[in-house]
Parts: structure tokens; C-alpha cells; sequence
């Protein structure tokens, strides 16, 4: 059980932070909002929410006429949270002006049954005269409390705060700042830390600061470009530019090419030809010429058509990852059929349909192929990165010598190691277990579970594959294995590089990337040989350049590095390396 929760209430496992937001402050909501999410040891596991005043006024939530005296647009609706929570668990409220130094999660742990709401309890008097943006600086008791609020939505005492009283234009924002709705010992303190009013607290009399709150204004406004901790907000601001750029970079539109220079080429004499089809000034521009350097270019690489998803109601043609795969092999598409007993190479994505199938062919008869799934690490919501592997669904050889640029691109951190009590059984999904012909995921937990007995008594979780929806929000690998996890068992699934990456130890009992630096035998529960900090970072160095964007996918990249790590002829990684 984490901090103070009551008795058989479980820490949430998505945590909610609600944010003011003031459409004339966009960039602080959102610098905010990356700052939670930077300092969180596990950002799937955190939801930041907006009190946007035009959406709430939208959906009849909020009716309040423009309040005069608020110096912002989320004056009163802060006081929304316990109905926007269904009156259910904890949240937290900040102002947009915040920067978190550390993780949110800390907040949480303080929760306390006994109280309604847990702040920090200032004894602020700042000088008279104007803030932010020229707004006038008003002085009341209970000043600056409840600009960070821990809310315990579930509290009787905060049953009254509907959101009729909310908009009760006859209750004041006194009333509302100074939690006149409360018993003074419905109150719960929180370190000032955790709401470090700049230019009022000092540095290392009164301590560090957890979360930094510019009060008075912030980096965005002009006349506080260099304020004390200007550089906090500076790094967070460059920190969500900096991903608002990836994001867009992972988006491939059809105006995206990326393509090679031998299709560039081609490309360019394409187009030559539209405008002089017979020639006479490209003189080696013939469509002839052109068509016998596309058959020349084409590779024997073919990209198969097993999936049994329907593309064409997302109005495409095919497989986009396969696509763009192919384009960068200098491949071709086709339906299995036409090729199952000839000897080009084939691409498959996934182990559905007819790509078991051809993959257990391929197996028996020494046929090269490649796999495209889902990447290793790093996909968190989205999943902009993809695995390739060489006849097989993972790569299982030897750590290959590698930079740590791309591991660090994908979002790897190191963490130690944290030990725990209970074992996380994953197993993978019946497609899988039918390939390796294995028993069905419910048999292997029994028969892993009967192996156990015979070498621990630690509790046992299982954890069945969540779908993707629930996986990227609400029940979070990350999570799982935050909550007081000895180690994860699997057979081959991908949730081991997590565990691993979250500072967990693995046991992988199948064909799986993990098996370099985990453990592969049950017997070892009790004495789990860890990898060192030099040796993981190695691995998911390696790891980083095994798994691809649709960008590298196209232009060759993806297809260069996989045969290029097939061919044995990489330096291996050893401890002599580094």
C-alpha cells in the first residue's frame, strides 16, 4: 500500500492533474503540462487536464459571468475538480504558472483520509502593486493556497462543492480561496517546497524546490524573461518543443518521400518524361530506359499480404508499415500465394492470419524473412517505432557495439534496479503460443506457477494483455511493474525490455530480446543474477537500432541496419568496450 491511502484502496493507477488554463498563457499550460510529464518516473501513468473555461461553459459545467477581480480564467473553476472526479479518489489541481521538478507521484503518496484537501499552507504578503501581465496584486488571508491543491474528491466535506455552488454568483472567491466550506482541521499541510513561491522563498534556508511556482509572472511574459528559476521554465518549454517537433516528424504524409538517390533518380526521370516523351532534350529519358531501371532496381524482397485488417476503411490501399518497409528495400507487394514456393525473401507484419503460416514455413525450409512488429521501447501512446528482425519475431544474438544516441532519442533513461516482493506473470497472446507451439497462454501461467511453488512462496499477479486503449492509459505496464514487482516472467513478450528498462529483473523463458541480459530459468527466483548499469545500457544502445521509424523504414535505413546486424560482421559489445 503507498502512502496514506485507506485500507484496501489501491494507489491510482492513473493519476490526474488538473491545470488552470488561461487562453492569454498557452505556452505556460503547456510548458507545464511537459514539465509533469519530463519529471514523472512514469508518464503513462499521468493524465494532465485543462480547465479550459470555454469548453466547460460549452458543456454547461460553468456559468459564472467574467469575474473582474481574477487575475485569471481559472479563478473559480479549480473548484470544479471533486465534480469533474465524480466525487471518486484523488487528484491534484496547479496553476498553469507551475514547473515540477519532481515526480508528481510524491504528491499522490501524501494523500491522507483524514483531509479534505492538502495544500501548502503560505503565509504570503507580497508587496502591493501589479503581477503578470499588469494585473493589480490583491492581499487575503489563505493568499496562494489554493493555487496547488491535493484533492481528496471522495471526502464528504466536499460534497457540497458542486458545481452549482461553483457557480453561485453569490459566493465569493474568498469564500472559495480561503476553503471556507471546511473545518480548519479538514486542512492537510504540504511542504512549501511543493508549491516554492519565487521571490519568496530562498534558497538553501528554506530548502529546494520540488515544484516551482512564479507567482508574480513568469518567462512567457517579457517583463520576466530572467526571473530566479527562469532557467527551470526554459528547459521545460525547449523540452515540449522539442517534442512537438518529434511528433510532427514521426507523422509521414504523402508528400513525405524520404527516398533513395537510385529512386530520386528515377522520380526525376519520371517526371522529365511527362514533360518531353520523346526525348529530345533528356536524351536518355526514354520510357524504355526508365522502365528497364526500375526492373533493375526492383530487389527480390516481397512484401506479403496476410494482415486481415481492412486498409481500405482507413482509405488505404495497404499495410503502411509494410509499405514503406518495401519502398526502402527496393521491394515488391504481393499476395503469399504467388510465392510460396519460390525463394524470395518475404516480409511479414505480425503473427496473425497467413503470417504464422508462412513463417513456420520459412522455419523448416531455411527461407529468409523478415518480421515487422511493434518496437521494443519507446512507443508509450503512439506507436511510431517498429521492430525488424531477421528470421525470427526478436533479435536474440549477441550485444552489438553501439552509441547510446538513439537509445536516448527513443526515450531511454537508466534506473536502478528496485527490489520488490510479488512475481508478474505476462503471458503472451494464443497467436504467439501456437507459433512456438506452446500451450495456451492459461496453461503456461498454471505450469509456470506449479514450477514456482517448488522454489519460492512469493504472491503471484498475473496480468493478462490489456487492449492498446488500456495499455497506454489506465493500465500501464509501467504501473504494474511499479507496484511492488520482484520480477517479471514471460515467455517471449516484450513486456521483459520494459521491465528491464523500468528496473526490474526478467525471467524469459522463450525466443525473446531480452534472454542477453535476463535470467532464463525458474529456479533462479530467489537468486537473480542482475545485469550491471554498463551492461543494460548496452543493450538497449543495441536494442535502439533494431527498431526503426516510417522514415528510416522508407528510405533504406531500416532495411541496411538489419542485414548489416545479420551479417555477424558488427564489433560484439563486452564489458573491454566501455
Amino acid at each position: 500500500m503507498s502512502g496514506n491511502f485507506e485500507k484496501g484502496e489501491s494507489f491510482p493507477s492513473l493519476m490526474k492533474i488538473f491545470v488552470g488554463y488561461d487562453s492569454r498563457e498557452d505556452i505556460a499550460f503547456k510548458t507545464c503540462k511537459q514539465s509533469i510529464l519530463d519529471a514523472s518516473k512514469y508518464p503513462n501513468s499521468v493524465e494532465v487536464i485543462p480547465l479550459k473555461i470555454n469548453d466547460l461553459r460549452k458543456t454547461g459545467i460553468y456559468e459564472r459571468e467574467e469575474d473582474k477581480l481574477g487575475s485569471t480564467e481559472f479563478t473559480f473553476t479549480r473548484f470544479l475538480v471533486p465534480h469533474l472526479m465524480d466525487y471518486k479518489g484523488w487528484a491534484v489541481f496547479c496553476d498553469c504558472d507551475f514547473i515540477f521538478r519532481e515526480d508528481v507521484k510524491t504528491l499522490f503518496q501524501m494523500a491522507d483520509p483524514r483531509y479534505a484537501v492538502m495544500c501548502v499552507k503560505h503565509d504570503y504578503k507580497p508587496n502591493a502593486g501589479t503581477k503578470m501581465d499588469g494585473k493589480e496584486q490583491h492581499h487575503y488571508p489563505r493568499k496562494n493556497w489554493s493555487s496547488m491543491v491535493l484533492w481528496n474528491c471522495g471526502h464528504e466535506s466536499n460534497k457540497i462543492i458542486t458545481k452549482d455552488l461553483v457557480n453561485d454568483k453569490e459566493k465569493t472567491g474568498a469564500y472559495f480561496h480561503r476553503f471556507s466550506w471546511l473545518k480548519d482541521d479538514e486542512i492537510g499541510e504540504i511542504s512549501h517546497i511543493w508549491n516554492w513561491l519565487v521571490g519568496w522563498y530562498k534558497e538553501p534556508e528554506d530548502g529546494t524546490p520540488c515544484a516551482i511556482h512564479y507567482t508574480e509572472g513568469g518567462p512567457w511574459f517579457k517583463n520576466y524573461a530572467r526571473c530566479e528559476y527562469s532557467g527551470d521554465w526554459y528547459i521545460a518549454r525547449d523540452s515540449y518543443q522539442k517534442q512537438k517537433g518529434d511528433n510532427e516528424k514521426h507523422k509521414l504524409t504523402p508528400k513525405t518521400w524520404n527516398l533513395n538517390e537510385e529512386k530520386e533518380d528515377i522520380l526525376k526521370s519520371v517526371l522529365n518524361y511527362m514533360v518531353d516523351p520523346q526525348a529530345k532534350y533528356y536524351t536518355d529519358n526514354t520510357w524504355n530506359n526508365i522502365t528497364e531501371r526500375v526492373q533493375k532496381l526492383m530487389g527480390k524482397v516481397v512484401a506479403i499480404d496476410t494482415s486481415e485488417a481492412n486498409f481500405a476503411a482507413k482509405g488505404l490501399v495497404y499495410d503502411p508499415i509494410l509499405e514503406n518497409f518495401v519502398m526502402g528495400s527496393n521491394g515488391t507487394i504481393d499476395e503469399y500465394s504467388a510465392h510460396r514456393d519460390d525463394d524470395a525473401p518475404l516480409v511479414m507484419r505480425g503473427v496473425g492470419g497467413g503470417s504464422r503460416k508462412a513463417i513456420v514455413r520459412c522455419w523448416d525450409s531455411g527461407r529468409t524473412f523478415y518480421t515487422i512488429d511493434t518496437g521494443y521501447f519507446g512507443n508509450f501512446k503512439n506507436k511510431w517505432l517498429h521492430r525488424v528482425t531477421k528470421n525470427n519475431l526478436q533479435y536474440t544474438g549477441p550485444i552489438i557495439d553501439r552509441p547510446m544516441d538513439r537509445a536516448k532519442k527513443h526515450g531511454y533513461r537508466y534506473r536502478k534496479f528496485v527490489p520488490g516482493r510479488k512475481i508478474l506473470l505476462c503471458p503472451p497472446s494464443d497467436k504467439v503460443m501456437n507459433l512456438f507451439k506452446q500451450p495456451t497462454p492459461e496453461q503456461w501461467v498454471e505450469n509456470v506457477k506449479a514450477e514456482l511453488k517448488k522454489y519460492t512462496d512469493r504472491p503471484i499477479e498475473v496480468r493478462l494483455k490489456p487492449n492498446r486503449s488500456e495499455r497506454v492509459s489506465t493500465n500501464t505496464i509501467q504501473a504494474a511493474l511499479n507496484d511492488d514487482v520482484h520480477c517479471l516472467i514471460t515467455y517471449n513478450s516484450i513486456a521483459a525490455v520494459e521491465a528491464l528498462m523500468e528496473g526490474k529483473p526478467a525471467i524469459v523463458l522463450g525466443s525473446n530480446a531480452a534472454s542477453t541480459i535476463a535470467e532464463t530459468k525458474l529456479h533462479r527466483i530467489e537468486h537473480l543474477e542482475l545485469p550491471g548499469r554498463e551492461e543494460v545500457e548496452a543493450f538497449f544502445a543495441h536494442l535502439a537500432y533494431c527498431q526503426f521509424d516510417v522514415n528510416e523504414l522508407r528510405s533504406g535505413f531500416a532495411w541496411r541496419t538489419v542485414n548489416e546486424i545479420a551479417s555477424g560482421k558488427l564489433p560484439q559489445w563486452n564489458s573491454k568496450n566501455k
